[in-house]
């Protein structure tokens, strides 16, 4: 059996019960008339526009749950998109400055003595904006 699946099939468990059999004809079905009692039948009517009753409320409930969640993931978003914009801006301060000075001369060389200490502050600056 294990030799006849397919090669898309060997990583699966396959001694699984889903609780059917193949067979080779169609089950016989046995034909009884079942005894009915009618005050049964009215209890079960009860039963059932209850359970319907009960499905309704629960439905009602899910509803509002769905529309306070939806709520929630927009407002989260809201919130997350303006902490996003505010870190943007914040990189931008530090970022633009430093492209702008180096572009502005014309000079073919850059003399930045003591670069080393004003670099790793930017580099930590804006490792706080991006990691938190």
């Amino acid at each position: 059996m294990a030799d006849d699946l397919p090669d898309f099939m060997r990583e699966f468990d396959m001694d699984v019960d889903y609780g059917f059999t193949a067979v080779s004809t169609k089950p016989a079905t046995e034909t009884t008339t079942p005894s009915i009692d009618p005050s049964a039948i009215e209890d079960q009517k009860i039963e059932i526009a209850k359970v319907k009753s009960d499905v309704s409320d629960i439905k009602s409930m899910m509803n509002e749950i769905m529309q306070i969640v939806a709520e929630k993931e927009t407002i989260t978003k809201e919130v997350q998109n303006a902490d996003i914009q505010t870190r943007f801006k914040e990189l931008e301060k530090i970022i633009l400055p430093f492209l702008y000075n180096l572009s502005k001369s014309n000079e073919p060389y850059i003399h930045w003595p003591n670069r080393g200490p004003i670099i790793k502050a930017q580099i930590e600056k804006v490792l706080k904006l991006t990691r938190g």
